[in-house]
């Protein structure tokens, strides 16, 4: 029997192997190929065949049936895959703070494959839960299913997600346990082939890591102590802060006001209205001086205006007083010399006689007086 099937199996082997042959092609060894799913050998035998053969047609019919076949089997693949609810994992990585987690999906089966363009349209759902983190999308046929279980309870009030560009989502989740720092972001210490650090945002917390790690140890540390305590130590701790939160009900008793009188009570409505009289006239006088120091703002600053002027008109006049004592010393006209300091006077700029009285009064120096000429009076006038 074992020789039969030997023998059998030969047959058949060699019958493929001859059919698959370009020398005995023909329209019939094409549709044999077609029939038994052998795609890869009716490719070859369809370059040689001859068009000519009328058996072709027969061919195309057995072809189209095929693709039938094939468009059958993926819809019931993808209805195989819509009832049992479950999409392909994205893959996603993550970077955390003292009190957040971040997590940037890409809808993609591994980080380093192209995104499918998800836009914030095809996200069907994001769900906070405080031990649960899912994310569900939809473009076209594919689907997308991220669960997170994490490491430590979230709060999901405080956590976000947004639509970072098309084909990626950005999560953030809030830590219940603030400045904690996480050794991994899932409870199963088996990490997903697809999950990876997000080392770009981490950088820009790990100055935290130490302080964060720092106070989670004193917070430890202190836990341990409590677990540690003696039932008398306890109970000690308890009394002493029930004393605390009696002497704190006691301040507080005190501080509250004495029940009033209704003189009592319309001399402190009276006090009250005074009081808020006072605060209109604060007001009213803060703003009036708040507009005199505007006042006194815009006139210093024109007066400023000024000063910078009368510099800028000093250097011109004494320019050319320079100019008209370099003519005169070169021209040797009544032996004049000229001195090598700044002009003090200038003789020959007469526009600058009122701008040197001025800057002589504002230093305090003598100014002489301009002295008026008096019209002459007609000797020649009858006396009356």
């Amino acid at each position: 029997m074992r020789r039969l099937l030997l023998i059998c199996t030969a047959v058949a082997a060699s019958t493929t192997i001859s059919d698959c042959d370009v020398k005995h092609a023909s329209a019939a060894t094409l549709v044999s190929a077609l029939r038994r799913g052998d795609f890869g050998c009716a490719a070859t035998l369809a370059s040689a065949v001859d068009a000519t053969d009328l058996a072709v047609n027969e061919a195309l019919l057995e072809l189209r049936s095929a693709e039938q076949r094939l468009k059958d089997v993926r819809d019931a693949l993808r209805t195989s895959e819509a009832s049992s609810g479950r999409g392909m994992a994205p893959a996603h990585q993550w970077a955390q703070s003292g009190d957040e987690l971040f997590v940037s999906v890409k809808f993609a089966h591994k980080w380093d494959a192209p995104a499918t363009l998800v836009g914030e349209n095809d996200v069907e759902s994001v769900q906070f839960e405080e031990e649960l983190v899912t994310v569900r999308a939809r473009k076209g046929s594919k689907r997308f299913d991220l669960e997170i279980v994490p490491l430590r309870p979230i709060s999901p009030q405080n956590s976000s997600w947004v639509s970072a560009s098309v084909g990626r989502l950005t999560l953030t989740l809030a830590k219940q346990q603030n400045q904690s720092w996480w050794p991994r972001l899932n409870r199963d210490k088996v990490k997903p082939s697809n999950q990876g650090v997000w080392w770009d945002k981490q950088e820009l917390y790990d100055k935290e890591r130490d302080r964060v790690e720092k106070v989670e140890r004193e917070r430890l540390k202190k836990q341990r102590e409590e677990r540690e305590k003696t039932p008398n130590e306890q109970l000690a701790e308890t009394v002493e802060a029930k004393l605390k939160e009696d002497e704190a009900e006691l301040e507080l008793a005190e501080e509250m006001p004495p029940i009033l009188t209704d003189e009592a009570q319309e001399a402190s409505v009276k006090a009250e209205r005074r009081k808020v009289l006072c605060r209109k006239q604060a007001a009213r006088e803060r703003k009036e001086a708040e507009e005199d120091g505007k006042k006194a703002v815009v006139k210093e600053q024109a007066r400023t205006q000024l000063a910078l002027e009368d510099v800028e008109n000093w250097l011109t006049y004494a320019i050319q007083q320079i100019d008209a004592d370099a003519k005169k010393e070169s021209a040797g006209i009544g032996g004049v010399v000229v001195g090598d300091g700044v002009p003090v006077e200038m003789p020959d700029v007469p526009e600058a006689d009122s701008l040197l009285r001025r800057r002589a009064k504002k230093r305090g120096e003598p100014v002489e007086k301009k002295k008026r000429k008096k019209k002459k009076k007609d000797d020649s006038k009858e006396d009356l």
